[in-house]
């Protein structure tokens, strides 16, 4: 790497991390085209015919690719350009990005988010070496993401300096046009919403690229997690087709709806519940049927029983509240222990204060993170346990799955045992967790916006409610009482659409995935290793999944 520039030699490094060898061509990854690839190459199609012009008689070739890297267009200028090209893989449906083919002028620059000269001792590998390139982001006007990468390749070994302000135009145009499609969009869907909206008896609701509308029925209707699952469901719906389907609303019932994916308007689409057709009346006040009410009931329903009690849950999940709530909130005749703290305390200090606690005849002991205990202490909670004259004992402890056999037999022991759900089972009631948390930390001012409730509840929450309130503590102040958006939160938690759309079997699969790069520590070759997969398998689920590594 001597000789190279910084920015080169950190791709480079980046490119050996992920496995990659320069002396051979990968194997080419195809992905199947996607809607914001047409929407690309629709704004880019007369961009593209005009440069074919001006690049008349001088040898270089034009790619195109998506915001997944893939080869969405090829403009070439010779037979030999075009054989060179597709000699190293560049093919459509290709994936050229920086972790499968290296340092490039198409993947490199998604990478470092801005325009890149790649001359032909700079390409990652040996057979992209015979060309130099220029590639420049292409950034959505509105929502400032890269929509795809522009490039332009040569047969030389140092790249023309005229690459860049030539290719900045053109993207500019490109960027141009992909306004004028946002706006005639957004366009369609407000007249398609207008027209349905004239209609009596119904609530209709119409979401758009960067809008959403509804009419007063659907503002009484609609809670704002109701909106992120109505986007959800509007993704499986081809354009320009309906589906009716009965909705659940999470305030409670359900009613009759239909989605109309609204024709040219990318991925608009309009909703319509029959407010007639309620199989339950909507009021704000209602009890809703969640997860959290039907975990309340049955705690409700063990408080007039007997026995210890088992929560198990994943870390942050509510275990605690879930035990003071078992408890009626008297946390005067409630105990509590916490196993954590035999590593300092030791075996024999912590079990004398457990005891000590249990002399004070307490209604209620709670022993937190049982499943850290060591045998010797186990055994003498199961003792605890199988006392009926003692205080009544309740325990939180991880999944069933993922603790000691020891732990798991002391769990049976208790008798009732209840899961504590995560917050991805709890998701349709983010807003109010956010609402409830936000008082908490002092913030009852805090309200999110459609675009930032959205982006949380696709997130996968691996901590849980412990998560969700330190991401809620970070957000910025609002002085001027606006609603927190999608761009004010951390990077990491505006989550692609796409996520949302995912099967339970393709989350399980993606959770995998993220947990595999995450205990390789973002290597990917080690993560593939971990999962028993190909690196090309696991560079085409990493995009076909949308995991941002």
């Amino acid at each position: 790497m001597h000789g190279l520039r910084p920015e080169i030699e950190l791709s480079w490094k980046r490119s050996k991390l992920s496995g990659i060898d320069p002396a051979r061509v990968p194997e080419p990854t195809l992905l199947d085209p996607s809607d914001s690839a047409g929407r690309l190459l629709r704004a880019a199609r007369p961009v593209l015919d005009e440069l074919g012009v001006q690049l008349s008689g001088t040898g270089c070739g034009i790619l195109l690719v998506d915001r997944d890297c893939r080869v969405v267009s090829r403009v070439f200028d010779s037979d030999a350009m075009r054989s060179a090209m597709e000699g190293v893989g560049v093919l459509p449906g290709v994936a050229l990005s920086e972790d499968t083919y290296g340092t490039n002028a198409l993947g490199t620059p998604f990478e470092v988010r801005q325009g890149l000269v790649i001359h032909g001792h700079e390409h990652f590998l040996e057979s992209f070496r015979q060309f130099s390139c220029y590639g420049h982001p292409i950034v959505h006007p509105v929502t400032r993401r890269i929509e795809g990468i522009l490039d332009i390749t040569a047969t030389e070994k140092t790249a023309n300096p005229l690459f860049a302000p030539f290719l900045a135009r053109a993207v500019r145009d490109i960027e141009a046009r992909l306004l004028e499609g946002a706006r005639e969009s957004d366009r369609r869907v407000v007249d398609a919403f207008q027209r349905a909206a004239r209609q009596r008896g119904l609530a209709v609701a119409a979401m758009g690229q960067d809008i959403m509308l509804t009419n007063k029925a659907a503002v009484e209707m609609l809670a704002p997690s109701d909106h992120a699952a109505l986007r959800t469901l509007a993704a499986d719906v081809p354009a320009g087709e309906s589906r009716r389907l009965d909705f659940v609303l999470s305030t409670g019932g359900s009613t009759g709806l239909r989605i109309d994916r609204v024709a040219g308007a990318d991925s608009g689409a309009l909703f319509l519940l029959d407010v007639g057709d309620m199989r339950s009346p909507v009021r704000r006040t209602a009890t809703p049927q969640d997860a959290t009410s039907r975990l309340r009931r049955r705690l409700r329903e063990l408080r007039s029983g007997t026995g210890a009690l088992a929560l198990v849950g994943e870390p942050g999940s509510g275990r605690t509240w879930a035990a003071r709530e078992f408890a009626d909130g008297a946390l005067d005749m409630l105990e509590v222990v916490d196993a954590a703290q035999i590593v300092g305390q030791g075996e024999r200090e912590w079990s004398a204060s457990l005891l000590a606690v249990v002399a004070r005849s307490p209604e209620y002991l709670l022993i937190e993170h049982v499943h850290l205990a060591p045998e010797p202490v186990l055994a003498l909670v199961a003792s605890l346990v199988a006392n009926s004259g003692g205080p009544r004992i309740v325990l939180t402890s991880d999944p069933t799955d993922s603790v000691s056999p020891a732990v798991r037999d002391l769990l049976a022991r208790c008798g009732n045992q209840v899961a504590v759900p995560t917050l991805r089972q709890r998701i349709r009631e983010l807003d109010g967790l956010v609402v409830a948390l936000a008082r908490k930390l002092g913030r009852a001012d805090l309200r999110l916006g459609p675009s930032a409730l959205a982006a949380l509840c696709e997130h996968t929450w691996p901590g849980n409610l412990v998560e969700l309130r330190a991401v809620l503590a970070g957000l910025p102040d609002k002085p001027d009482g606006s609603p927190i958006r999608a761009l004010d939160l951390p990077e990491d938690y505006r989550a692609p659409g796409r996520v949302a759309r995912l099967g339970g079997r393709e989350r399980a699969e993606r959770d995998a995935i993220v947990e595999a790069l995450s205990e390789s520590g973002g290597n990917k070759v080690h993560a593939a290793a971990r999962l028993g997969i190909s690196r090309t398998t696991l560079y085409s689920r990493i995009r076909a999944l949308d995991i941002t590594v």
